[in-house]
């Protein structure tokens, strides 16, 4: 009697949610219809499967629906997806989509600390993302400075990739460390010069990186989870990454604190230590929550995005061997036998290209999001009510064949008109508005140095002259390339 109770029960439950998730307002943006409890969650796992990743996934979805704004279900909670330049744009102008979510795999992200500049917001995120702003530039952020340290970390990169010898290598483990050490002098003054710490540090980042898609995965569907199965929905290893970093940062935050002489402050520790001194200048909190979520998002957003995005430069270049050709011919013709400089961007119009070209394909965080409405708006005619989650697909717009011909293709050549670099006003690689990436000048400079010094000093060939390389990207919270090995022949 008791089993027949709850099967009749659950019967009315599942009809019952069904019901509720079928009524859609008049004003709502189509989508598909969600199963009861599980949403669109087994659509988008498989659609994700058939074309490589969410971000395919959802472009699709809105060529479906034929609408810019879908949206969809995760479990209980809605998500609105948005594509198409002009609707993407009105998200980033608009200041009631500057807020960010605060969900359980948010919370887990951030160490349940709501800290740090990227998944914060309100009057305290304003003033620290100023502060952060301010203090780059102050060190150097950019300018000669940021360059001499990337130059030094090349030249440290070049040498030991001649030392390879004929031997295949995975690159992307190659110029990990030389990224890494670059923001890491910039942050605490000095060089990661032990390398098995050096290696700890960038295995925890890796696996970070590929814990998660960017809706959060099952554990943003279902938080309930962490509770009865923590290991099964990702909840137990990601908190044990965040004890992992948390240690590490730390034992630098605690170095510096031992260390610290007001007035004489050397990195963007120091500066926040003399911020603590101070006292509550910006109206935020400068306490050491806040020093430890800045250093995670910087070292998240910057040494992992700048590394996959060198990995797929190298990867197109090795598969594009006429492409590659003609950067090299460009850089000897412009730099001669130095390593580039910063000033000689202007001169390198097909290097510029090829960066430009292979980041509209392989953008390494295609979804720009989450986002949270602030109040109720209306967007392309549809309703969007306060405290909605958007995600904004910047695939959709680079893979637009109204705005990019042949958009699939790697055709560096798009972006010369009569052999000047012409980049297009509808690329959307740093986000916009008030949330435009902070890191952006600094990402730019890296990723040109680290490029350009590399071609300029060897020829990338396939492993093997058979072996054609899977272009195709690997998912996760950012997507990368799969994993593979070229020959590095010195020129």
């Amino acid at each position: 009697m008791i089993l027949n109770a709850l099967y009749v029960i659950f019967i009315c439950l599942v009809t019952t949610l069904g019901t509720l998730f079928l009524i859609r307002s008049k004003d709502a943006p189509p989508g598909p219809y969600p199963w009861p409890i599980f949403g669109n969650l087994k659509l988008i796992r498989k659609l994700s499967q058939k074309f490589g990743g969410q971000h395919v996934a959802f472009m699709k979805l809105n060529q479906q629906y034929n609408s810019d704004v879908i949206k969809l279900w995760l479990g209980s909670s809605s998500v609105y997806v948005v594509g198409g330049f002009e609707s993407i744009q009105k998200i980033l102008r608009d200041d009631n989509y500057d807020a960010r979510p605060w969900t359980e795999f948010v919370k887990v992200r951030n160490m349940g600390i709501k800290k740090g500049i990227t998944m914060t917001d309100g009057p305290e995120w304003k003033a620290v993302r100023g502060w952060l702003v301010r203090s780059l530039r102050n060190l150097g952020f950019g300018r000669e400075e940021m360059c001499n340290r990337i130059s030094e970390e090349l030249e440290i990169l070049i040498d030991g990739l001649k030392r390879q010898g004929d031997k295949p290598v995975r690159i992307k483990s190659m110029i990990a460390p030389a990224v890494i050490n670059g923001l890491w002098t910039l942050v605490t003054g000095k060089r990661i010069d032990d390398k098995r710490r050096l290696m700890h540090f960038l295995n925890i980042m890796e696996r970070r990186a590929q814990a998660f898609d960017i809706t959060g995965g099952i554990l943003s569907v279902y938080p309930w989870l962490r509770h009865i199965a923590p290991k099964a929905c990702g909840y137990e290893v990601l908190v044990t990454l965040n004890n992992e970093l948390k240690a590490f940062l730390m034992e630098s935050i605690e170095e510096h604190k031992k260390n610290y002489v007001k007035g004489s402050e050397k990195d963007l520790i120091d500066m926040f230590l003399t911020e603590m001194h101070l006292g509550d200048v910006f109206d935020a909190e400068f306490d050491d929550d806040q020093l430890l979520m800045i250093l995670v998002d910087l070292f998240i957003a910057g040494s992992q995005t700048t590394t996959v995005t060198l990995d797929f430069l190298f990867l197109w270049m090795t598969v594009n061997q006429d492409a590659q050709a003609k950067l090299q011919d460009e850089l000897d013709t412009v730099v001669g036998n130095r390593l580039p400089d910063l000033s000689d961007r202007p001169k390198l119009p097909f290097t510029e290209a090829v960066l430009t070209e292979s980041q509209r394909l392989r953008l390494v965080t295609p979804i720009i999001g989450p986002r949270r409405s602030l109040k109720e708006a209306s967007l392309n005619g549809y309703r969007i009510p306060k405290g909605a989650t958007i995600l904004m697909n910047t695939y959709s717009v680079h893979a637009d064949s109204n705005i990019f011909e042949d958009p699939l293709s790697f055709r560096p050549e798009r972006f010369i008109q009569n052999n000047v670099y012409t980049p297009s006003k509808k690329l959307i690689l740093f986000g916009g508005g008030h949330r435009r990436c902070p890191g952006e000048t600094v990402a730019k400079s890296e990723v040109f140095l680290l490029f350009a010094g590399i071609m300029k000093n060897f020829k990338l060939l396939p492993a093997c002259d058979s072996d054609l390389l899977d272009i195709n990207p690997q998912p996760g919270l950012t997507i990368s390339p799969k994993p593979y090995e070229v020959l590095l022949v010195k020129r």
